[in-house]
């Protein structure tokens, strides 16, 4: 834990999270999806208002096991792969626009619901 906030802190990213969840002190580490429950919990969110980006068909697995939508990014894994572990989307890289959309197309489901719910 010492070592990721440390990591953390050198890269200038201490703002962009709320919590730090390292495998080891979960009940049991990836590949079981205990570390995603366990940071669903501290931040005292849903699931379903959350989602997951992965590199790997097994990664994804998990985070589909713990009921959480992925985005996986593809690197050396075949999109067949990822499609087949459950991911949500599939985007080439981060830049892909396809990820680009979907991020918008929250958003404005997210400006619905607060201008319904205003």
């Amino acid at each position: 834990m010492i070592n990721a906030k440390l990591m953390i802190k050198l890269l200038g990213l201490s703002d962009f999270f709320e919590a730090v969840i390292v495998g080891g002190e979960c009940e049991k580490p990836k590949p079981a999806p205990f570390p995603y429950l366990k940071a669903l919990k501290e931040l005292q969110v849903s699931a379903a208002h959350t989602f997951i980006f992965e590199d790997s068909a097994s990664g994804t697995r998990v985070d589909v096991a713990a009921g959480m939508p992925v985005v996986a990014v593809l690197t050396r894994i075949p999109e067949k792969s990822l499609e087949e572990a459950g991911a949500s989307l599939i985007a080439c890289d981060y830049e892909d626009q396809k990820l680009w959309n979907a991020l918008e197309d929250i958003d404005r489901e997210e400006a619905k619901l607060k201008a319904g719910g205003a």
